[in-house]
């Protein structure tokens, strides 16, 4: 373990100065590593045993594009609190659940641009699409340049009309883009609406996030301006602190 990551977690307790740590964290590419195949990312055993130390000094959720109970399974821990979907839907225990109440409106639009987008992309080689059942996410990690570049007109050509009519909205991740609900929430609101409830429990947290791609952008913004410290976990994101990867992020809790 580095001098400066020992550094950075005495420095996360200083400044959380005795308020209660409001631990959030994506998971894909922050708490466990890429995989090709989203459905083979799990939470690592040693990782697992980290949180589950911290989850004793402080409130931790995960916030993730994953659906919420899909992301409840990987991380396998059923009283932290989860977003899912980049905090359209929100759990918390002991509290009623959050849903965003314009959600279901546009689930058709993409459930049609998900088997469009199927229909288009099979044939080519390391592209695949996820639905996520409220969202749609076209993958082409595996693909080699030229395949990239066709599932990525392809994914254009499928969404653009619905993009144009306001229904729907692109998100671009790593080697991923993602067709969502056009709905004013992000990952940041979700970290407001979390933070907002626990300060009505237990008074105003330090909150700390960590996140590595660009739909944890807002999040991480949101922490730093909150006066909390924002982490990221790669340079697809900016933040003041940065960490290299999962396997820096694992440093990082491990001293925390």
């Amino acid at each position: 373990m580095s001098t400066t990551e020992q550094q950075l977690a005495a420095d996360a307790w200083r400044r959380a100065d005795g308020r209660p740590l409001l631990l959030l964290l994506d998971f894909d590419g922050t708490l466990a590593e890429f995989q090709a195949d989203p459905a083979a990312v799990y939470l690592s055993p040693a990782r697992r045993a980290i949180l589950e130390r911290l989850r004793q000094r402080s409130t931790m959720g995960v916030v993730s594009g994953r659906r919420l109970d899909d992301v409840r399974r990987r991380v396998s821990f059923d009283d932290i609190i989860v977003a899912g979907l980049h905090g359209l839907e929100i759990a918390m225990p002991g509290e009623p659940g959050f849903v965003h109440p314009d959600l279901a409106g546009a689930i058709d639009v993409i459930t049609s641009a998900g088997r469009r987008l199927r229909e288009s992309t099979q044939s080519l080689p390391g592209v695949f699409v996820e639905d996520k059942g409220a969202s749609v996410a076209l993958h082409f990690r595996e693909a080699d340049t030229e395949h990239q570049r066709k599932a990525i007109d392809t994914f254009a050509d499928v969404t653009q009309p619905s993009v144009e009519r306001g229904l729907v909205r692109v998100m671009r991740g790593s080697n991923v883009l993602e067709l969502l609900p056009n709905i004013d929430w992000n990952k940041g609101s979700a970290v407001r609406w979390i933070a907002e409830r626990i300060s009505q429990r237990s008074g105003a947290p330090f909150i700390l996030y960590i996140g590595d791609d660009v739909t944890d952008q807002d999040a991480l913004d949101f922490v730093e301006a909150a006066g909390g410290l924002a982490i990221a976990a790669s340079d697809r994101v900016s933040a003041a602190v940065r960490v290299e990867g999962p396997a820096g992020v694992e440093r990082f809790l491990s001293a925390l």
